[in-house]
């Protein structure tokens, strides 16, 4: 009897000799046989591929007492983890990064990058447009009217300032910048036609008082204003458009998913690790309950921005129809060179009924100046704008390709909870709903994955459930971007009927609706209270 203990007990020394010599290091299974849970592989993984400590990560299986996500499911009756109550947090915290880096990574790095790289490309293609129409615009009115034109080219530069102005800040009326550049005109022409008087600030005032009876341009102002009017507004609210979509994505990163949402990111993406299932990828199906519930605020605004791609839509058809900008800015110098003939032609006429009504004029010491305008031919240039088109512009192509990125962002907002599982295939099984983690063991997933996205669909969802009271709290930037889109999709909507649009410079305009939104969270809090 004594031989067969002491037998015994060499025999229990070698074999923990060999197996701590030899672990086993390739088991990602759990439960084994007679319940026994492995951790070996824990190690490893969360040492290399999470950057946790390898101090903190247990070699066997300790007590679960204190876990509040990871809770084993005690199938075989054991109440064993392979992580500590440290370890879990450390999982939770780590799964909430790389959700957030995720979603940063779809919104800002890839919608709102592309948003901003076209806005910047349009806004060079134009201002270069705008350049060179204006180096064109002075090289032939020096040819055509020479020191004429170099004596008062300041009302000119002045319209290209105007325009310039407008197209970067928005702040100015175009119709009364174009009144003014006509009223000037007409007066410099006037001066120039009547160079043998003299006229005092008083003479003047009553000439430019009566430019609109006489109609010296005769109707090219009125035309050439409703042209470059309802053009120049079009295509500042096409890249302001852009500006404004790209602000909005960039500021869905601050709006927060709710609460409960860190729990299911862990549970989904770490909770594997503490039965030691390293790379067992979560279900399908988990992950959309997941990702519809974390990111139920950010699917509300799929309505507005669906409303914004469809408002841009239509302007894109104006600035490619009616509302060309290169029809109005290529031939403005042409245009400008109509209405100066028109009133070179009936300058007798206007000088004459401008004497009659403000008076007879002293003659000055110069003899009158003999006015040499050179006759413009318009034939070619008017041929070549009646021939069909057969290919698009740069400008077109430019716009069209714009619109296409816009319009391909439809239903966006409602689509990136299921775009967030398929960009992390590193987390979800692919269609293998039999061997995915359930949140709970290596199974297929039998809780019901929710139909729709946004916050009311979120009711019954099993894995992020958000309340009333919690979305009420929240959603402030979430209304704060709804409400831009709102006032982005007005704007568009009056620039496609041609009508006057208010813009605001950016900071205004944040700081307003920051206020407001400020006393609405307020109002909200004391009325939850």
């Amino acid at each position: 009897m004594e031989c067969l203990v002491r037998w015994t007990v060499f025999s229990m020394v070698v074999l923990l000799r060999y197996t701590s010599a030899n672990p086993i290091t390739n088991t990602t299974t759990l439960p084994l046989k007679g319940g026994t849970l492995h951790c070996s592989n824990v190690r490893p993984m969360l040492s290399t591929e999470k950057g946790f400590g390898s101090e903190t990560i247990p070699r066997d299986p300790v007590p679960a007492n204190g876990l509040k996500v990871c809770i084993p499911s005690n199938d075989d009756g054991l109440n064993v983890s392979c992580c500590t109550t440290n370890m879990e947090t450390m999982l939770a915290t780590k799964a909430r990064q790389d959700f957030d880096q995720k979603l940063q990574a779809t919104l800002n790095n890839h919608l709102a990058s592309i948003l901003k790289g076209k806005s910047k490309k349009f806004n060079e293609f134009f201002s270069e447009m705008l350049t060179k129409s204006r180096k064109e615009f002075d090289e032939m009115f020096k040819r055509t009217y020479g020191q004429i034109y170099e004596n008062n080219k300041d009302v000119f530069y002045e319209l290209f300032e105007a325009l310039s102005l407008y197209f970067e800040k928005g702040k100015i009326r175009l119709d009364k910048s174009l009144d003014n550049f006509f009223n000037n005109l007409y007066q410099k022409m006037f001066l120039v036609l009547n160079s043998q008087y003299r006229f005092d600030d008083k003479y003047m005032a009553c000439v430019s008082n009566q430019m609109n009876g006489l109609q010296p341009f005769g109707d090219s102002p009125i035309k050439l204003s409703l042209q470059v009017k309802r053009s120049f507004i079009a295509t500042r609210a096409f890249g302001q458009a852009l500006n404004i979509a790209e602000e909005v994505v960039t500021s869905m990163l601050n709006v927060p998913p709710p609460t409960v949402c860190s729990h299911a990111l862990t549970k989904m993406s770490g909770c594997n690790v503490c039965q030691g299932r390293v790379n067992l990828k979560a279900c399908p199906g988990l992950c959309g309950n997941v990702m519809k519930g974390c990111l139920a605020y950010h699917s509300e605004l799929d309505t507005e921005w669906n409303s914004f791609v469809d408002a841009f839509g239509k302007i894109t058809e104006r600035l490619l129809g009616p509302f060309s900008i290169e029809a109005v800015v290529e031939p403005i110098n042409i245009k400008i060179s109509e209405a100066v003939m028109n009133f070179q032609e009936t300058s007798a006429q206007v000088s004459e009924k401008v004497f009659g009504s403000c008076g007879k004029p002293r003659l000055g010491a110069r003899s009158a100046q003999e006015i040499n305008y050179e006759t413009i031919s318009f034939g070619s240039r008017s041929k070549a704008r009646n021939q069909p088109k057969i290919n698009q512009t740069p400008l077109e192509k430019l716009i069209n390709e714009t619109n296409a990125v816009v319009r391909a962002t439809k239903n966006y907002w409602s689509l990136l909870p299921e775009k967030m599982c398929l960009d992390i295939e590193e987390t979800v099984s692919s269609q293998q709903e039999n061997n995915c983690w359930n949140g709970k063991s290596r199974n297929r997933y039998t809780e019901v994955v929710v139909a729709g996205t946004g916050i009311a669909a979120q009711a019954d969802n099993p894995e992020v459930k958000v309340t009333p009271a919690e979305s009420s709290r929240q959603t402030g930037k979430l209304s704060e971007q709804m409400y831009k889109l709102r006032m982005l999709v007005s704007k568009l909507r009056n620039a496609q009927n041609g009508q006057d649009i208010d813009w605001n410079d950016d900071e205004s305009d944040d700081e307003g609706i920051t206020k407001g939104f400020l006393l609405i969270a307020f109002l909200s809090l004391l009325l939850n209270n």
